[in-house]
Protein backbone atom coordinates (compact mmCIF):
# COMPACT_ATOMS: atom_id res chain seq x y z
CA UNK A 1 0.00 0.00 0.00
CA UNK A 2 1.74 3.18 -0.67
CA UNK A 3 1.57 6.28 1.55
CA UNK A 4 -0.99 8.26 -0.05
CA UNK A 5 -3.13 5.65 -0.04
CA UNK A 6 -2.78 5.34 3.90
CA UNK A 7 -3.01 9.10 4.50
CA UNK A 8 -6.61 8.86 2.61
CA UNK A 9 -8.07 6.57 4.82
CA UNK A 10 -7.41 8.20 7.55
CA UNK A 11 -9.42 11.39 9.07
CA UNK A 12 -7.93 14.87 9.06
CA UNK A 13 -7.63 17.12 12.47
CA UNK A 14 -10.45 19.39 10.90
CA UNK A 15 -13.00 15.84 10.03
CA UNK A 16 -12.70 14.95 13.47
CA UNK A 17 -13.91 18.20 14.90
CA UNK A 18 -16.43 17.84 12.23
CA UNK A 19 -17.72 14.61 13.65
CA UNK A 20 -17.48 15.86 17.63
CA UNK A 21 -19.57 18.67 16.25
CA UNK A 22 -21.84 16.68 14.93
CA UNK A 23 -22.42 14.39 17.64
CA UNK A 24 -22.30 17.33 20.25
CA UNK A 25 -25.55 18.61 18.61
CA UNK A 26 -27.12 15.71 18.27
CA UNK A 27 -26.57 15.26 21.82
CA UNK A 28 -28.02 18.53 22.44
CA UNK A 29 -31.08 17.64 20.55
CA UNK A 30 -31.31 14.26 21.99
CA UNK A 31 -31.40 15.35 26.14
CA UNK A 32 -34.34 17.71 26.49
CA UNK A 33 -36.53 14.96 24.37
CA UNK A 34 -34.72 11.92 27.10
CA UNK A 35 -35.83 14.46 29.99
CA UNK A 36 -39.45 14.97 28.39
CA UNK A 37 -39.67 11.34 28.34
CA UNK A 38 -38.18 10.85 32.12
CA UNK A 39 -40.46 13.48 33.42
CA UNK A 40 -43.53 11.85 31.72
CA UNK A 41 -42.76 8.46 33.18
CA UNK A 42 -42.22 10.02 36.69
CA UNK A 43 -45.48 12.01 36.22
CA UNK A 44 -47.36 8.90 35.03
CA UNK A 45 -46.23 6.95 38.48
CA UNK A 46 -46.56 9.85 40.66
CA UNK A 47 -50.64 9.72 39.17
CA UNK A 48 -50.31 6.04 39.98
CA UNK A 49 -49.32 6.63 43.50
CA UNK A 50 -51.98 8.84 44.37
CA UNK A 51 -54.58 7.01 42.31
CA UNK A 52 -53.26 3.72 44.36
CA UNK A 53 -53.70 5.88 47.89
CA UNK A 54 -57.21 6.96 46.98
CA UNK A 55 -58.44 3.19 46.39
CA UNK A 56 -57.44 2.81 49.80
CA UNK A 57 -59.50 5.52 50.87
CA UNK A 58 -62.30 3.53 49.71
CA UNK A 59 -61.45 -0.02 50.74
CA UNK A 60 -61.56 1.83 53.85
CA UNK A 61 -64.95 3.58 53.81
CA UNK A 62 -66.23 -0.19 52.35
CA UNK A 63 -64.76 -1.78 55.47
CA UNK A 64 -65.60 0.35 57.62
CA UNK A 65 -68.25 2.74 56.48
CA UNK A 66 -66.52 6.12 57.67
CA UNK A 67 -63.89 7.82 55.79
CA UNK A 68 -60.81 7.59 57.19
CA UNK A 69 -59.32 10.90 59.17
CA UNK A 70 -57.02 13.26 57.45
CA UNK A 71 -55.11 12.51 60.80
CA UNK A 72 -54.98 12.20 64.69
CA UNK A 73 -54.03 15.54 65.99
CA UNK A 74 -55.09 16.54 68.61
CA UNK A 75 -54.65 17.35 72.34
CA UNK A 76 -58.45 17.42 73.63
CA UNK A 77 -59.58 15.71 76.67
CA UNK A 78 -62.69 15.54 75.21
CA UNK A 79 -63.71 12.14 73.57
CA UNK A 80 -64.58 12.41 69.49
CA UNK A 81 -66.59 9.60 68.03
CA UNK A 82 -65.02 6.93 65.93
CA UNK A 83 -61.72 7.71 67.33
CA UNK A 84 -61.34 5.35 70.17
CA UNK A 85 -58.95 3.03 68.48
CA UNK A 86 -56.23 5.74 68.77
CA UNK A 87 -57.29 6.71 72.31
CA UNK A 88 -53.46 6.67 74.60
CA UNK A 89 -53.13 3.09 76.29
CA UNK A 90 -51.48 4.56 79.33
CA UNK A 91 -53.17 7.58 79.61
CA UNK A 92 -50.79 10.77 78.33
CA UNK A 93 -51.75 13.23 80.68
CA UNK A 94 -55.17 15.07 79.79
CA UNK A 95 -54.80 14.18 75.92
CA UNK A 96 -56.89 11.33 74.91
CA UNK A 97 -55.35 10.23 71.55
CA UNK A 98 -52.06 9.00 69.95
CA UNK A 99 -50.82 11.06 67.14
CA UNK A 100 -50.77 9.41 63.67
CA UNK A 101 -50.97 10.19 60.05
CA UNK A 102 -53.81 8.72 57.28
CA UNK A 103 -50.78 7.11 55.66
CA UNK A 104 -50.34 4.70 58.53
CA UNK A 105 -54.28 4.15 58.47
CA UNK A 106 -54.17 3.23 54.91
CA UNK A 107 -50.91 0.52 54.79
CA UNK A 108 -52.89 -2.21 55.28
CA UNK A 109 -55.24 -1.33 52.65
CA UNK A 110 -52.24 -0.57 49.89
CA UNK A 111 -50.73 -4.12 50.47
CA UNK A 112 -48.65 -3.00 52.98
CA UNK A 113 -49.83 -4.22 56.17
CA UNK A 114 -46.66 -5.56 56.52
CA UNK A 115 -44.83 -3.11 57.65
CA UNK A 116 -47.12 -2.22 60.57
CA UNK A 117 -45.49 -5.70 62.41
CA UNK A 118 -41.92 -4.44 61.71
CA UNK A 119 -42.28 -3.14 65.76
CA UNK A 120 -42.14 -5.51 68.21
CA UNK A 121 -45.51 -6.53 69.17
CA UNK A 122 -46.76 -4.72 65.95
CA UNK A 123 -47.51 -1.14 65.30
CA UNK A 124 -49.00 0.54 68.27
CA UNK A 125 -51.98 3.16 67.48
CA UNK A 126 -52.96 3.71 71.15
CA UNK A 127 -49.04 5.20 71.28
CA UNK A 128 -47.92 8.08 69.13
CA UNK A 129 -46.53 7.34 66.08
CA UNK A 130 -42.71 8.76 67.21
CA UNK A 131 -42.67 6.08 70.05
CA UNK A 132 -39.99 3.80 70.20
CA UNK A 133 -42.26 1.13 70.20
CA UNK A 134 -43.64 2.04 66.34
CA UNK A 135 -40.20 3.48 65.17
CA UNK A 136 -39.02 0.23 63.74
CA UNK A 137 -41.93 0.32 61.50
CA UNK A 138 -41.80 4.28 60.93
CA UNK A 139 -38.46 4.01 58.98
CA UNK A 140 -39.63 1.93 56.52
CA UNK A 141 -40.14 3.83 53.15
CA UNK A 142 -43.09 3.31 51.06
CA UNK A 143 -42.15 3.23 47.34
CA UNK A 144 -46.30 4.39 46.77
CA UNK A 145 -45.50 7.29 48.73
CA UNK A 146 -42.85 8.55 47.04
CA UNK A 147 -42.77 11.09 43.86
CA UNK A 148 -40.28 10.07 41.44
CA UNK A 149 -39.95 13.71 40.91
CA UNK A 150 -39.05 14.59 44.52
CA UNK A 151 -35.45 15.25 44.69
CA UNK A 152 -34.01 14.73 48.44
CA UNK A 153 -34.27 11.42 49.81
CA UNK A 154 -37.16 10.56 51.23
CA UNK A 155 -35.73 10.09 55.20
CA UNK A 156 -35.87 12.59 57.96
CA UNK A 157 -32.12 12.82 58.38
CA UNK A 158 -30.61 14.83 60.18
CA UNK A 159 -34.00 14.93 61.97
CA UNK A 160 -34.89 18.17 64.89
CA UNK A 161 -36.71 15.80 67.15
CA UNK A 162 -33.46 13.14 67.66
CA UNK A 163 -30.02 12.04 66.69
CA UNK A 164 -30.92 8.45 66.18
CA UNK A 165 -34.23 8.04 64.81
CA UNK A 166 -34.82 8.73 61.11
CA UNK A 167 -37.97 8.17 59.53
CA UNK A 168 -38.74 7.96 56.39
CA UNK A 169 -41.39 10.49 54.40
CA UNK A 170 -44.07 10.82 52.04
CA UNK A 171 -44.17 13.00 49.14
CA UNK A 172 -48.70 12.71 49.30
CA UNK A 173 -51.05 13.96 52.06
CA UNK A 174 -54.50 14.20 52.57
CA UNK A 175 -56.08 17.60 51.67
CA UNK A 176 -57.81 18.77 55.21
CA UNK A 177 -59.20 22.02 54.18
CA UNK A 178 -59.99 25.05 51.97
CA UNK A 179 -58.89 28.28 53.65
CA UNK A 180 -60.79 29.16 56.69
CA UNK A 181 -60.65 32.67 57.32
CA UNK A 182 -63.58 34.52 56.43
CA UNK A 183 -62.18 37.72 55.13
CA UNK A 184 -59.91 35.42 52.51
CA UNK A 185 -63.22 34.03 51.25
CA UNK A 186 -64.57 37.76 50.70
CA UNK A 187 -60.90 38.68 49.17
CA UNK A 188 -61.71 36.52 46.83
CA UNK A 189 -65.64 37.45 46.03
CA UNK A 190 -66.82 34.20 48.10
CA UNK A 191 -69.46 34.21 50.80
CA UNK A 192 -67.63 31.99 53.16
CA UNK A 193 -69.23 28.64 54.26
CA UNK A 194 -68.26 28.08 57.61
CA UNK A 195 -65.79 26.35 59.56
CA UNK A 196 -67.20 22.94 58.93
CA UNK A 197 -68.16 23.63 55.04
CA UNK A 198 -64.20 24.33 54.48
CA UNK A 199 -63.44 21.06 55.95
CA UNK A 200 -62.37 18.32 52.44
CA UNK A 201 -62.99 15.25 52.47
CA UNK A 202 -60.14 13.64 54.84
CA UNK A 203 -60.59 15.89 57.60
CA UNK A 204 -58.10 16.17 61.22
CA UNK A 205 -59.88 14.14 63.95
CA UNK A 206 -62.71 13.32 61.78
CA UNK A 207 -64.65 10.04 60.75
CA UNK A 208 -67.61 11.04 58.46
CA UNK A 209 -69.84 9.66 56.07
CA UNK A 210 -69.71 10.10 52.45
CA UNK A 211 -73.43 11.74 52.64
CA UNK A 212 -71.82 14.19 54.36
CA UNK A 213 -69.67 15.57 51.61
CA UNK A 214 -72.68 17.90 49.89
CA UNK A 215 -70.84 19.09 47.02
CA UNK A 216 -70.16 15.75 46.09
CA UNK A 217 -67.03 13.45 45.65
CA UNK A 218 -66.38 14.09 42.58
CA UNK A 219 -65.95 18.40 43.29
CA UNK A 220 -63.72 17.87 46.41
CA UNK A 221 -60.45 17.37 47.09
CA UNK A 222 -59.31 14.73 48.95
CA UNK A 223 -55.19 13.36 48.40
CA UNK A 224 -52.53 15.73 46.50
CA UNK A 225 -49.02 16.15 46.56
CA UNK A 226 -46.65 18.49 48.77
CA UNK A 227 -43.33 16.78 48.04
CA UNK A 228 -39.85 17.19 50.31
CA UNK A 229 -41.40 18.54 53.64
CA UNK A 230 -38.19 17.59 55.39
CA UNK A 231 -36.57 20.81 53.88
CA UNK A 232 -38.28 23.76 52.82
CA UNK A 233 -39.03 25.07 49.83
CA UNK A 234 -40.54 27.79 47.96
CA UNK A 235 -41.42 28.14 44.14
CA UNK A 236 -38.85 26.12 42.75
CA UNK A 237 -35.70 26.33 45.14
CA UNK A 238 -34.80 25.33 48.40
CA UNK A 239 -34.39 27.90 51.20
CA UNK A 240 -34.36 24.93 54.37
CA UNK A 241 -31.55 22.31 53.60
CA UNK A 242 -33.41 19.58 56.27
CA UNK A 243 -35.64 19.21 59.98
CA UNK A 244 -32.87 21.10 61.63
CA UNK A 245 -32.42 24.23 59.57
CA UNK A 246 -36.53 24.77 59.32
CA UNK A 247 -36.68 24.20 62.89
CA UNK A 248 -39.25 21.53 63.10
CA UNK A 249 -39.88 17.89 62.11
CA UNK A 250 -41.46 17.60 59.60
CA UNK A 251 -42.10 15.00 56.56
CA UNK A 252 -42.57 11.19 57.91
CA UNK A 253 -45.03 9.92 56.46
CA UNK A 254 -46.09 8.39 59.78
CA UNK A 255 -46.40 11.78 61.50
CA UNK A 256 -50.11 13.42 62.66
CA UNK A 257 -49.11 16.45 61.62
CA UNK A 258 -48.67 16.37 58.04
CA UNK A 259 -51.63 17.24 55.61
CA UNK A 260 -52.37 19.93 53.15
CA UNK A 261 -54.86 22.73 53.50
CA UNK A 262 -55.48 25.10 50.72
CA UNK A 263 -54.79 28.73 52.37
CA UNK A 264 -52.89 29.82 49.87
CA UNK A 265 -49.56 31.61 50.28
CA UNK A 266 -48.49 35.10 50.37
CA UNK A 267 -46.54 37.05 48.16
CA UNK A 268 -44.61 38.45 46.72
CA UNK A 269 -42.80 35.35 44.73
CA UNK A 270 -39.14 35.06 45.53
CA UNK A 271 -37.68 31.64 44.72
CA UNK A 272 -35.89 30.22 47.87
CA UNK A 273 -36.69 32.46 50.24
CA UNK A 274 -39.22 31.68 52.83
CA UNK A 275 -42.67 33.27 52.23
CA UNK A 276 -43.95 35.98 54.42
CA UNK A 277 -46.97 33.01 55.66
CA UNK A 278 -50.42 31.82 54.24
CA UNK A 279 -53.32 33.64 53.72
CA UNK A 280 -55.50 34.95 56.76
CA UNK A 281 -56.78 38.48 55.07
CA UNK A 282 -58.70 39.82 52.07
CA UNK A 283 -55.16 42.11 51.37
CA UNK A 284 -53.27 38.56 51.18
CA UNK A 285 -55.56 37.23 48.07
CA UNK A 286 -54.17 40.14 45.81
CA UNK A 287 -50.75 38.40 45.13
CA UNK A 288 -51.41 35.22 46.94
CA UNK A 289 -50.61 31.89 44.75
CA UNK A 290 -52.63 28.37 45.29
CA UNK A 291 -49.95 25.70 43.97
CA UNK A 292 -45.92 25.05 44.13
CA UNK A 293 -45.48 28.11 45.98
CA UNK A 294 -44.85 26.62 49.12
CA UNK A 295 -44.36 22.97 50.49
CA UNK A 296 -44.63 23.36 54.19
CA UNK A 297 -48.76 22.54 54.42
CA UNK A 298 -49.57 23.98 51.04
CA UNK A 299 -49.99 21.94 47.08
CA UNK A 300 -46.55 21.68 45.72
CA UNK A 301 -44.96 19.75 43.10
CA UNK A 302 -42.20 19.49 41.03
CA UNK A 303 -43.61 18.76 38.03
CA UNK A 304 -43.48 21.43 35.57
CA UNK A 305 -46.30 23.74 35.78
CA UNK A 306 -48.98 21.33 37.76
CA UNK A 307 -49.88 19.65 40.86
CA UNK A 308 -51.23 16.27 40.71
CA UNK A 309 -54.49 15.87 42.86
CA UNK A 310 -57.20 13.38 43.40
CA UNK A 311 -60.61 14.15 43.96
CA UNK A 312 -63.10 12.43 46.58
CA UNK A 313 -64.20 9.85 44.48
CA UNK A 314 -60.74 8.72 43.53
CA UNK A 315 -60.12 10.04 39.98
CA UNK A 316 -56.38 11.98 39.60
CA UNK A 317 -56.53 15.63 38.31
CA UNK A 318 -53.33 18.06 37.49
CA UNK A 319 -54.25 21.71 38.75
CA UNK A 320 -52.44 24.24 36.88
CA UNK A 321 -50.44 26.56 38.65
CA UNK A 322 -52.70 29.00 37.56
CA UNK A 323 -55.52 27.83 39.35
CA UNK A 324 -57.50 31.08 41.00
CA UNK A 325 -57.61 31.13 45.12
CA UNK A 326 -61.14 31.66 44.60
CA UNK A 327 -60.89 28.31 42.32
CA UNK A 328 -58.94 26.54 44.71
CA UNK A 329 -61.21 27.26 47.58
CA UNK A 330 -64.09 25.79 46.26
CA UNK A 331 -62.58 23.01 44.62
CA UNK A 332 -61.01 22.08 48.40
CA UNK A 333 -64.15 22.73 50.33
CA UNK A 334 -66.54 20.08 50.85
CA UNK A 335 -70.08 22.43 51.40
CA UNK A 336 -69.73 25.57 49.98
CA UNK A 337 -72.29 24.97 47.83
CA UNK A 338 -70.52 26.42 44.51
CA UNK A 339 -70.19 25.47 41.30
CA UNK A 340 -66.19 24.49 40.77
CA UNK A 341 -64.61 26.62 37.61
CA UNK A 342 -63.50 25.21 34.49
CA UNK A 343 -60.01 26.08 35.23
Amino acid sequence: MSLSAARRGAFTLIELLVVIAIIAILIGLLLPAIQKVREAAARAKCINNIKQISLAVHNYEGSTGYLPPGSINTTTATAIPGLDDYRYQPPAGTALYANHSFLSLMLPYIEQANVLTAAAGGYNFRRDWNDPANQAAVVVRIPVYECPSSPVAHVVNPNFGSTTFFPATSDYWPIGRANNNAAAWTGVGLAFPGTDAVNSVLTTNQRIKIAYISDGLSNTLMVGESSARQAGWAWGQVYANDNVALGFSAGAWAQGSNNIVCAGTRGPRTPGVRPLGKVTTAAHTTGGFGINAWNQGELYSFHSGICNVSLGDGSVRSLRESISLAALFKLAARSDGNPNDPE
